[in-house]
């Protein structure tokens, strides 16, 4: 589990790996731009910003709410323990699947900051090398290159393991330079006893998530022939 480090009253610092100098600085983006190793930005389940440093490669996820109530409240949270806090869970999660030697970024640390009972936290976790989502593939040239059989194969063996993604679709599936299957972003995810049901609706909620893209992009679209292949990777893991 996470090692808990008080850096005041109101900062908790939380250190997946012990190997590395991680201080509350290495959570800010502009301490990385002052060292010139911001390397960019992205969207996701939160505000996203990639790290290129001497320590190395590293993407820092300030969590933030979704629906409607982030029109009101963006990235506060109702704080009820350190162990229930968004970074502690998703951190705790990426080591023991870790452990179990699933394919997850290696997790580094997580921050979080309390005010009047509610908290801001941000995650920091390696980046995976080479790799691409999903998404960007199947818009690319390289779409006819995808293993569909192996991303099956993948998810079924987290399925297997109980891995409950909460929020499965193609962006949070990547597929580096060795063709190695990868996934990410395990906010809200958990461990449960493997069942039929919520693993159907993880396979249901990824082929929605295909389905809209296809319906956003002209250049997107996934075959039945690749679904197919999918789902025999999936019924043979």
């Amino acid at each position: 589990m996470p090692q808990t480090i008080k850096i005041s009253p109101r900062i908790i610092l939380l250190q997946s790996d012990q190997e590395l100098p991680v201080t509350v600085s290495w959570f800010d983006p502009e301490f990385w731009q002052s060292q010139n190793a911001l390397a960019g930005t992205g969207l996701g389940r939160g505000a996203v910003w990639f790290i290129n440093s001497t320590f190395g490669r590293f993407v820092i996820r300030r969590y933030r709410r979704g629906g409607l109530i982030a029109k009101v409240n963006k990235q506060h949270f109702l704080f009820t323990g350190i162990e229930k806090t968004r970074p502690w869970l998703e951190l705790n999660l990426l080591e023991k699947m870790r452990i179990l030697e699933l394919p997850v970024p290696r997790p580094i640390g997580g921050l979080f900051t309390l005010n009047k009972g509610f908290y801001r936290a941000e995650l920091l976790t390696e980046t995976i090398p080479n790799a691409r989502d999903l998404f960007d593939i199947i818009k690319s040239d390289c779409h006819n290159e995808i293993n569909w059989k192996e991303i099956g194969l993948v998810i079924k063996d987290f399925h297997n393991h109980g891995v409950y993604h909460s929020d499965l679709n193609c962006h949070n599936i990547m597929i580096d330079n060795h063709n190695k299957v990868w996934v990410i972003d395990f906010d809200k995810c958990e461990f449960k006893t493997p069942h039929s049901d919520w693993q159907q609706s993880n396979i249901d909620r990824l082929k929605r998530s295909i389905n809209k893209e296809a319906s956003k992009h002209s250049t997107f679209h996934v075959s039945n022939k690749q679904w197919q292949a999918f789902l025999e990777g999936y019924n043979n893991g």
